[in-house]
């Protein structure tokens, strides 16, 4: 008989616990929510004790996988970054081994994500959370093994214990969605968040080697996404004693808060290693730092403005998506500008009558909407001029008349983005470039200019298409080119091209290969730099 899809999926990792392994299937075998209806993926970095024994047992009363890394040091990111791979449900739930889930924990989880339109993260709630051990004894004493709902009811009734975090929602309320940062209480002790989302926004940075810190970049990134942040008292446990050093983990942790804060290099994530993160929304309140998520907040006028020219809906990504994940992370004002509408990539590559090109127009317009999200750009900030596909060449004075207008609103502009107006072989790419550059021209403009490629002969032959217009050969000056770091954008630009999926996935029937090939996807993908020709001065 077939098994029914599952409501969530659970990833413990564990690393030579076995005790504590075992407490958490105990109680995971608890739960009020039926066994076949969530999964459990023990994600193990490298024990050599019994912990794969452990979970062996509990396959008959739990849906549970086991699954083993070699141990090559603290690599708990990669292990949950194992267990999310294997996940096949709609939401993914993070439990520590050593945490003891109330019974009713995992349906509050998925209540969250069921009652919330949008996508949700979930702070549950966790009891006897310590930082050095202190009382550990006492803790153990105090709780029941065998019935821990009634240890938890009791800890609530006395006060004593209680979540490490009640500092922060007895100062903001338990309605912590609203604040500039919530991503800095999302502890993967006891958390979820939908499983489509985590993967899209990268997982979990597995540069962390050391304790601390990687559930907080993750978090940071949903936020980013849009995620909205929610504390769910309901999905409670009780975090179990073991020993463990406060001022080791301190020590360990600030490298990993430096790199937090130099990977994203934002007002509020330099905020991160020099402060408590109880008084870090303060702080941005006070200064008036932009918060994330990055597509909903007011722009930092003094980071500047950015205009991205693209000559069809994916090319802003593939040129410049991590350029455009940093800046608004910086909380520039970046808008986006599409000359064509897009409409003709499967006729004119694949030489497919399906979709249509006016289907394609409003599907690629859709497509263009999402990634900029992902890339922290509201739809409000993009402009579609509706320019024919592979045909720009025929409405240059209605599109100069369409650019000149743009720029006339944007004169303040400080970075302009465009396709290199010689280098660029595709017609749509070199004109886009050309006339962007006449325009501001004639309007006396003087941005940084940032020039780029991407159809090249390389291009050309991937994609087997062609449509050349030869430049003016005297459109030389001396140039240099740049190449900028994104490998911390990247895992955004990956999600934003993945939105176009009428551009890399079998997307018509009977459609045998796609408008963008895998190779040409794979390269973008994978490369941590971008480059940009700018003038050598």
């Amino acid at each position: 008989m077939e098994k029914t899809a599952p409501l969530c999926s659970v990833v413990v990792p564990t690393y030579n616990r076995e005790r504590l392994l075992r407490l958490t299937l105990e109680s995971l075998a608890r739960q009020t929510l039926p066994a076949d209806a969530f999964e459990v993926l023990v994600a193990d970095d490298g024990s050599a004790d019994g912990s794969a024994a452990v979970a062996a047992e509990f396959e008959q009363r739990l849906r549970l996988r086991y699954l083993y890394q070699e141990d090559q040091g603290y690599r708990v990111a990669a292990a949950r970054n194992l267990g999310l791979a294997h996940a096949s449900a709609p939401v993914t739930v993070f439990v520590d081994s050593g945490v003891i889930l109330h019974s009713g924990a995992l349906a509050a989880h998925v209540d969250s994500h069921r009652d919330t339109d949008g996508p949700v993260a979930v702070c549950g709630y966790v009891y006897c959370f310590n930082e050095d051990n202190e009382d550990g004894a006492l803790i153990e004493r105090a709780i029941d093994y065998a019935d821990p709902d009634a240890t938890m009811a009791e800890l609530a009734r006395q006060g004593r214990w209680l979540d490490i975090r009640e500092e922060f929602y007895a100062k903001y309320t338990d309605d912590i969605a609203g604040l500039p940062a919530p991503w800095l209480v999302w502890w993967t002790c006891n958390v979820s968040a939908r499983t489509e989302q985590l993967r899209a926004v990268g997982g979990f940075d597995e540069a962390y080697r050391s304790w601390g810190a990687e559930d907080v970049d993750l978090s940071y990134r949903l936020h980013r996404d849009g995620a909205r942040f929610v504390l769910n008292r309901a999905a409670s446990a009780i975090h179990v004693p073991h020993p463990k050093s406060y001022s080791e983990n301190m020590r360990a942790v600030a490298g990993n808060y430096r790199y937090f804060a130099e990977k994203y290099d934002t007002p509020i994530t330099r905020l991160v290693p020099d402060h408590h993160f109880f008084e870090i929304n303060d702080l941005i309140a006070e200064r008036r730092l932009p918060s994330c998520p990055d597509h909903l907040r007011t722009p930092d006028p003094e980071a500047g403005s950015v205009l991205v020219f693209a000559p069809h809906p994916d090319d802003d990504v593939i040129a410049c998506g991590g350029t455009i994940a940093r800046r608004t992370a910086q909380g520039a004002r970046v808008g986006i500008v599409f000359s064509t509408d897009g409409s003709r990539s499967h006729s004119a590559v694949l030489g497919m009558d399906t979709p249509t090109p006016e289907e394609l127009t409003v599907i690629r317009k859709g497509e263009a909407e999402a990634a900029a999200r992902r890339l922290g750009v509201d739809a409000a900030a993009l402009r579609f001029l509706g320019f024919t596909d592979t045909a720009l060449a025929d409405a240059l004075p209605d599109f100069r008349t369409g650019i000149l207008k743009v720029l006339a609103e944007n004169r303040e502009v400080a970075e302009v983005y465009l396709p290199h107006d010689v280098k660029e072989l595709n017609a749509d790419h070199r004109l886009t470039g050309e006339v962007v550059l006449e325009c501001l021209q004639t309007l006396g403009m003087t941005p940084k200019i940032h020039k780029y490629v991407v159809w090249d002969e390389q291009t050309e032959a991937e994609f087997v298409f062609v449509n050349r217009n030869e430049p003016d050969p005297e459109r030389t000056a001396p140039e240099r080119l740049l190449a900028r770091d994104i490998a911390p954008q990247l895992p955004a630009k990956r999600a934003a091209l993945r939105e176009h999926r009428t551009q890399v996935t079998l997307y018509a029937p009977g459609q045998q290969r796609t408008v963008v090939p895998p190779a040409f996807v794979e390269r973008v993908c994978e490369r941590e730099v971008e480059e940009f020709w700018v003038a050598d001065r």
